[in-house]
């Protein structure tokens, strides 16, 4: 890994006429925010900024399929969850027993915002627990409860996907949807197969949602507009 010191070094060989870029990383990136771009532009600092910049652009890029099936996957939840347990289904203790004290917490604190600002509606809720929470509600101890006939549920789900596979690839997006929306590097992953998963899982949840957002992807129109 490079260090700080070699980092300034390099960044101070653009020359004077350079300073805004240097100012740049110093005051606004930072170093070690910029290392692994540095890394992948072979130590070039102008190259490296100009990843850091592409990078953004790709994390852009992702927004709309990650949103997709993000709001795809937990209207599919609520929906079970509503069928179960009723249109307040976050009070019903059946389910609070069910997702245990960790997300018994999660939704309280959901509960407890919404309640300070208004009406507690199960579309409000929706809305304000994250993308995590709707993953875990397809964690294995859960398949029995709320998802005993699975490609029922999900008419769209081919039938060679079992449970545990469709948990697994909704984790993964998560994964990758926590890095894009935390500002992290993305440039270093497959990009091509990332966006396949992503957009793989939403037509597992809704073939029509996946034909309707591709038109909106961007993603590898910006990945053939990587730099140099």
């Amino acid at each position: 890994m490079i260090s700080r010191s070699k980092l300034s070094s390099e960044v101070s060989e653009l020359g004077a006429n350079e300073w805004s870029v240097k100012a740049l990383v110093s005051e606004i990136i930072s170093n070690e925010r910029l290392t692994k771009y540095l890394a992948a532009a072979g130590h070039n600092p102008d190259r490296a900024l100009t990843l850091y910049g592409w990078n953004i652009q790709l994390s852009e890029a992702f927004f709309p399929v990650l949103s997709a099936a993000e709001v795809c996957l937990r209207n599919i939840v609520v929906t079970r969850l509503i069928a179960l347990y009723g249109v307040k289904w976050w009070e019903e203790p059946a389910f609070l027993l069910q997702i245990k004290s960790g997300g018994k917490r999660i939704v309280k604190t959901a509960a407890d915002n919404l309640e300070r600002a208004g009406a507690v509606t199960s579309g409000r809720m929706t809305a304000e627990l994250n993308f995590g929470f709707w993953v875990k509600m397809l964690l294995p101890r859960h398949e029995t409860v709320f998802w005993p006939n699975l490609h029922s549920d999900l008419s769209d789900l081919p039938a060679a996907v079992t449970y545990e596979r469709l948990y697994r690839r909704c984790d993964d997006v998560r994964e990758f949807r926590n890095r894009v929306f935390h500002h992290e590097p993305i440039l270093h992953r497959n990009i091509t197969a990332e966006y396949s998963r992503i957009m793989e899982l939403i037509k597992w949840l809704s073939q029509e949602k996946a034909t309707w957002i591709k038109p909106y992807s961007r993603v590898m129109t910006v990945v053939r507009q990587k730099p140099k």
